[in-house]
């Protein structure tokens, strides 16, 4: 098979990932951020990434420099919890778009990250009855107006793109609070962070 088929076959797997999100991400509600899930609290984030889809005209990074930025972004957000429960979360990543400079208005790419997410118990079972397949894009602004290609490096076009992806995943899992119940006999715990 010649290689402009693999590559045009694989970035159509790529588009083809349901696309849950259409529209920017957007930071929750500083009273919602700051109250628990549930008896919600992080035992492990497990990220995995094998040979991930990268259009050609994409700028690239090394799996280990992907994973780490998912790995941080979703420490950061979900280690601020303290409920009594233990919880992981499972992510793979099936692949990215970052932007390169491009010209300007009429082309400016759009960086996006294609991940499909877990959520499990201390078993560990999956709390989830359907993986959600995620798809995350840049922050809406000026940057994104030309493109982000011109403004930011490749490791921080994965950075936002990773912090935008732990938004929506708390967000899916707030939309869930029966997987994270509460002990009986034991109150939800706020997250500890910014209360």
């Amino acid at each position: 098979m010649r290689l402009t088929n693999v590559i045009a076959r694989r970035a159509a797997a790529l588009l083809a990932l349901p696309l849950l999100l259409a529209a920017c991400t957007s930071e929750l509600d500083p009273d919602v951020a700051r109250s628990g899930i549930g008896d919600f609290s992080l035992d492990r984030i497990v990220v995995i990434i094998e040979d991930p889809l990268v259009p050609p005209y994409s700028r690239s990074l090394s799996e280990a420099q992907v994973k780490a930025a998912v790995e941080d972004s979703l420490k950061r957000r979900f280690g601020r919890f303290e409920g009594s429960g233990k919880y992981s979360i499972g992510v793979k990543v099936h692949g990215y778009v970052l932007s390169g400079p491009a010209v300007p208005v009429l082309f400016a790419p759009r960086s996006q990250l294609f991940l499909s997410v877990n959520a499990y118990d201390a078993v560990p079972a999956r709390l989830n009855p359907d993986t959600l397949q995620l798809t995350v894009h840049e922050d809406a602004g000026g940057d994104t107006f030309i493109g982000s290609g011109y403004s930011q490096t490749a490791e921080q076009q994965i950075a936002e793109l990773a912090e935008n992806a732990a938004i929506e995943i708390e967000r899916w899992m707030r939309k869930n609070p029966e997987w994270f119940r509460t002990a009986p006999g034991a109150a939800e715990t706020p997250a500890a962070a910014g209360s």
